[in-house]
């Protein structure tokens, strides 16, 4: 008889699961739509938040696309139509309606508000409001 040797136990991994509080969250994405006319420059100031109707939470915005941030301008073609893209921080669950508004120390700040929640925190908005 030959001697047979133990066969090696088997490697048991435990399951991993991610809490919520530290899995990456999709940002929320607001798409501006500027009408043709809108003018003839755009530019965003950093202090543009989301702010919830029902609470004190703001969520900061963390970036941006195809506009330029204050103090800069961006040129826009006269007569042609134009679109941004802002992205923020994302908003707790409880979050139902919220605004848009860009906080700024002169007139004429941009501010959308009640915007409804929706299941994937992508908004089209447009310009003027």
């Amino acid at each position: 008889m030959s001697p047979t040797s133990p066969s090696p136990a088997p490697i048991v991994l435990p399951v991993v699961e991610i809490a919520a509080e530290v899995r990456p969250l999709d940002p929320v994405v607001v798409h501006v739509r500027c009408a043709p006319n809108y003018g003839h420059s755009l530019r965003i100031w950093q202090s543009t938040f989301l702010l919830d109707r029902d609470s004190a939470h703001t969520s900061s915005m963390i970036g941006f696309e195809n506009i330029s941030l204050y103090p800069h301008w961006m040129s826009i073609p006269h007569g042609r139509a134009h679109q941004f893209t802002l992205f923020f921080e994302p908003l707790p669950k409880m979050v139902r309606v919220f605004d848009l508004s860009e906080i700024i120390p002169e007139p004429r700040g941009w501010h959308f508000p009640a915007i409804r929640r929706n299941q994937e925190d992508v908004y089209w908005l447009d310009l003027p409001n």
